[in-house]
Parts: structure tokens; C-alpha cells; sequence
């Protein structure tokens, strides 16, 4: 169908526009909450947290998985299901050690309870540029320097910063991108880091998939893109030559 093709065209044209100018280490990640398990991709085979899953799209893997595959509490930060006998408190003050106590975690899991969706039992990842469905969401992991430049190209045109902070990486840039249409950011907590093994120096962004050809779009244009800023030459031009008043 001519439409799919376009629409497949500019998912790879995207990617590997901005994973170029970005100087990205992988993929931008296309995820998408599915009521049902698209027939083309792959089913994960094992159980994991969604933070490898993202980790091994980003390195070229494309799958669907289950909520009940998911043995953090993603699946039920993201509506996709609860696994059994899943203690989300109890892990989150024994295990993970992040809150100091039941009420804290409670505290911390109604904040994540009011970004969750309610869109189906499945989750869909592959890098961008082989995504078979329609991505909800594109994340992107990077250095605060690649993440900020990408909330500068989506603000170039608007000049507005439309961007929410959530934690754990999958309510931050999953969830809150899906049901608020932000940009979502995470600096990814220490459990998170521990089982995708992400490097010290990474962060991550969700960026809602209709927002996505704008931040293309502003590449050209602005500074955060390939624009060269006329500052540095405005600035050395009110410096006199011999350095002297």
C-alpha cells in the first residue's frame, strides 16, 4: 500500500536523519501499546524488565512482548498487566531500596498511576527505521547533550518546552508521552541503570511519534541542528584585535 510505504520511508528517514546529526549509539526505540500482538513481529521470549527490552531494540531487536513477560512493574505502570505475585511496594523499599517506606512507595506508585494507559495487554519495540507498526512513542537515550538538543529542535518552531520529568524510565518516557502528549524525560533511577546497563552518563526521552518530524524538520534550521549560531561571530566582533579597550 503506497501510504505504508511513505509512512515506513520517513520512519527510516527520521532515524537516520537524527541518529547522524545526534551522533546517536544505536537506534531510536518505536514502542506502541497494542490490545492485541501485531503478526509480524517476533514475541519475547523470556521474561525481562521493559528497560532491556528498550535496551535491545536499541541495538536493533524488534518484538512484542506481554505484560505478563514483564517481571518489573512496568506492565503495570503502562496498563499492559500485573505479573503474579508482583509486591511493587515491598520491592521498592526491601529490594530496590528507592523509598524509605510503604506509605513513601504508595506515594511514589499513585504520581505513576496517573500517567499509566489503558490501551491493551501488549507492547511493541523495534529501532525506528525497522518499526512494521505505528509507533505511540520514539525514545532515545543519549547524553544530556543529544536529549537536549532534541527538546530544542521540538521547541524551535513553538519556542514552547512542552516536556514532563517521570521515573521509572518506562512511566517517563512511555507512559506520559502516550497520555499527556509530552515529551517525557527520565534520568533513569538506579535499578533501572542496573538491569539495562546503561552507562553512567545516559538519559532518556520519549518523544510522542506525531511531534517527531517537526524535531526533523528544525534540523536545517536551528542551532541544536545544523544551523551554525551567528553568536560567537557577533560576540568576537565587539572585541577589539589587540585585545585592548
Amino acid at each position: 500500500m503506497p501510504e505504508q510505504v511513505d509512512e515506513q520511508q520517513g520512519k527510516a528517514f527520521c532515524s537516520a536523519s537524527l541518529k547522524e546529526v545526534l551522533e546517536l549509539d544505536g537506534s531510536p526505540v518505536a514502542a506502541a501499546i497494542m490490545p492485541e500482538p501485531p503478526r509480524d513481529l517476533k514475541k519475547w521470549r523470556r521474561k525481562a524488565t521493559l528497560c532491556i527490552m528498550i535496551q535491545s531494540a536499541r541495538m536493533g531487536a524488534a518484538f512484542c512482548c506481554s505484560g505478563a513477560d514483564v517481571i518489573c512493574g512496568g506492565g503495570e505502570h503502562l496498563g499492559i498487566g500485573r505479573s503474579h505475585g508482583q509486591d511493587i511496594e515491598g520491592s521498592l523499599v526491601e529490594v530496590e531500596k528507592l523509598v524509605a517506606s510503604q506509605d513513601a512507595a504508595l506515594r511514589r506508585l499513585a504520581q505513576v498511576k496517573r500517567v499509566t494507559p489503558d490501551q491493551g495487554g501488549y507492547i511493541a519495540f523495534a529501532p525506528l527505521e525497522r518499526a512494521s507498526f505505528r509507533p505511540q512513542v520514539v525514545i532515545f537515550v543519549g547524553t544530556p547533550f543529544q536529549i537536549s538538543r532534541i527538546l530544542h529542535l521540538d521547541a524551535f518552531e513553538t519556542g514552547e518546552m512542552d516536556a514532563v520529568h517521570g521515573e521509572p524510565l518506562c512511566s517517563g518516557v512511555i507512559a506520559a508521552p502516550i497520555t499527556t502528549g509530552k515529551i517525557g524525560i527520565s534520568l533513569l533511577d538506579m535499578t533501572c541503570r542496573a538491569f539495562g546497563r546503561y552507562r553512567a552518563e545516559e538519559m532518556a526521552v520519549g518523544v510522542p511519534y506525531s511531534r517527531l518530524m517537526r524535531i526533523v524538520n528544525s534540523i536545517a534550521l536551528s542551532s541544536s541542528g545544523n544551523a551554525r549560531p551567528d553568536f560567537l561571530r557577533r560576540l568576537l566582533a565587539r572585541i577589539p584585535a589587540s585585545g585592548k579597550e
